[in-house]
């Protein structure tokens, strides 16, 4: 099989490029699948080789094109390669990784887009069973051929866990508007004041930092800078839980939830997409808030309970990458038959 994912971007492009789709393109590669085209410093121009004949078209987060430079051209560009596809008889494949796209700019252009993936895509796939109540909702049609499938996990790599942490809720990875955190460090910093919270992570603004800043204290620390994934695990290994206080409205799954557990953290987020899955998930330990109200109660109730590492490995080694392929490889070709 031959196929093209979207969005490949060069690697060395710091801050450019998704772990995510790296991941996935090795576990293709892993399953003897030949990836076509080439990461490109603009995605959609990787889709464009001329000699490219390949089976399957697989997409990530096409719907946030019109956020890029020359956006209604690039969307164009889009609608029309998704055409192109269904004319040229090859199987579209969408990842619905978003309820809706973080960045509320350019709504109608990413609904245009989001539309046509959800109406003409032959499978649709999502990390959490919410999705498929949200392309139930948007385009009935399109339920029968959507799939659940759990974000892929890499296996347990935790430091050894302090006894007595310095740090009762930890922050981290890249920070971005829709990810609550301004929102939840003027509540901790009026609520919750014996509570130690540590914000670690690289700003996409300068504005978005000096807003965190103002709620810096003795209580509440903040360091904008980016961390890697040796120092991610020491942070967990020294705090009682991570939070992910992200926007109810627009998130289903995340990343920072799976390589948070992939290092046996004990996780907050909110009660939606993968987070609620897991909630649900007796082998983890994950919790879910409806609003920040919830979180002290939370922390309270939960922060001396320890971690079975054994039943987080078990669930981390059956859903880590290749499971993951092989069963997305299953799901594909029964499409095709």
């Amino acid at each position: 099989m031959k196929v093209v994912v979207y969005p490949q971007i060069p690697a060395n492009r710091s801050g450019a490029s998704n772990p995510y789709i790296q991941d996935f393109v090795n576990a293709l590669k892993g399953r003897g699948i030949e990836v076509m085209n080439q990461p490109h410093r603009n995605p959609l121009f990787s889709l464009f080789p001329r000699k490219i004949a390949s089976d399957v078209y697989i997409f990530h987060w096409m719907e946030n094109v019109p956020d890029y430079k020359h956006g209604l051209l690039q969307t164009i560009v889009a609608l029309w390669m998704i055409l192109r596809i269904k004319l040229s008889k090859k199987r579209l494949v969408w990842f619905l990784h978003n309820k809706q796209p973080h960045i509320t700019r350019h709504r109608h252009q990413k609904a245009w887009i989001q539309k046509a993936l959800m109406r003409h895509s032959d499978l649709i796939v999502t990390h959490a069973s919410e999705g498929l109540e949200v392309i139930k909702s948007q385009c009935p049609q399109a339920v029968g051929h959507s799939i659940f499938l759990h974000h892929p996990t890499k296996e347990l790599r935790n430091h050894p866990l302090s006894p007595h942490p310095q740090t009762d809720i930890l922050i981290w990875g890249n920070i971005s508007p829709y990810k609550g955190v301004p929102e939840f460090l003027r509540f901790a910093s009026e609520k919750m004041p014996s509570v130690h919270v540590k914000v670690i992570g690289k700003c996409s603004s300068e504005t978005l930092y000096h807003e965190l800043q103002q709620y810096a204290g003795s209580h509440i620390s903040i360091e904008n800078r980016q961390l890697t994934f040796d120092e991610v695990g020491k942070e967990i290994a020294n705090s009682r839980f991570v939070l992910i206080p992200y926007a109810a409205e627009s998130v289903l799954s995340s990343g920072v939830l799976m390589d948070s557990l992939s290092f046996g953290a004990k996780v907050i987020g909110p009660h939606v997409g993968s987070f609620k899955d897991y909630a649900q998930e007796k082998r983890l330990a994950v919790y879910t808030f409806q609003s920040f109200e919830d979180i002290p109660n939370i922390v309270a109730s939960a922060k001396d309970q320890c971690i079975n590492l054994e039943t987080y490995r078990h669930f981390l080694n059956q859903h880590d990458w290749p499971h993951f392929m092989q069963d997305f490889i299953s799901s594909l070709n029964k499409q095709s038959d």
